[in-house]
């Protein structure tokens, strides 16, 4: 009776096996998609909700204000610009995720950091991190407000001539990857995201006020430029 009992369970386990086996080679997927999309794992960390993608790349036209763009897009290069917050412990981390990935990037864009913060506390913060970026410092976070960002870890492509291509709700492996293929660039290499959240996440709130308060006038540094 035990050798049959052990020969049914083999028997069990060699089925499931083989059905897990014949799912990767369909799919041609060698990680599972559970795996690449899971929420993240941190408590100070936030999958942003779905509906943040289509909000944020709404039909609304948004345009860097003229007194950035020479600033984030110059050299009629696209530009890449990933808001960050200082006193959050979350951004440090994404300011990590993002340093790794500067190198291929700035292959192809103008790369910088909007972090709120005083200008001292900002070069705190990217002194802190390592952060790879140069970086300005917008106490009221100015920009995002007039994006409509709403919290630390969306990034965004600017086109040369200062319009708003794409905004990601936060950071993942496939917005960044998406970001890529926007740029023309090859794959990311996969030993660069390591570490990065499969779903897109966001980190603490920015100090934007709400939604409907965004002003729509431009909106220059609010501190003195660093790290340039």
């Amino acid at each position: 009776m035990i050798a049959r009992m052990v020969t049914a369970a083999a028997g069990a386990v060699a089925v499931v096996g083989a059905m897990l086996a014949f799912r990767t080679a369909v799919s041609g997927n060698v990680r599972p998609a559970v795996a690449e999309h899971a929420s993240p794992k941190r408590p100070s960390l936030h999958a942003a909700p779905a509906g943040d993608m289509a909000a944020l790349n709404a039909d609304v036209e948004k345009r860097l204000p003229a007194p950035l763009v020479d600033e984030l897009v110059p050299s009629g290069r696209p530009g890449v610009v990933i808001f960050l917050k200082a006193d959050c412990d979350c951004s440090k981390g994404f300011a990590v995720m993002a340093s790794a990935l500067a190198p291929p990037l700035r292959e192809a864009a103008t790369c910088t950091a909007v972090i709120e913060g005083t200008a001292a506390e900002a070069e705190a913060f990217a002194k802190t991190t390592g952060l790879a970026f140069p970086f300005i410092a917008q106490p009221d976070s100015d920009l995002a407000q007039t994006w409509g960002v709403r919290k630390a870890g969306c990034f965004a492509l600017v086109a040369p001539d200062g319009a708003v291509e794409a905004i990601w709700p936060g950071v993942s492996r496939p917005g960044f990857r998406d970001l890529a293929g926007r740029l023309g660039l090859p794959p990311l290499p996969d030993e660069l995201l390591v570490g990065i959240p499969g779903a897109a996440t966001a980190g603490c709130p920015l100090e934007c006020g709400d939604p409907g308060t965004a002003s729509t006038a431009p909106a220059g540094p609010s501190s003195e430029e660093t790290n340039r």
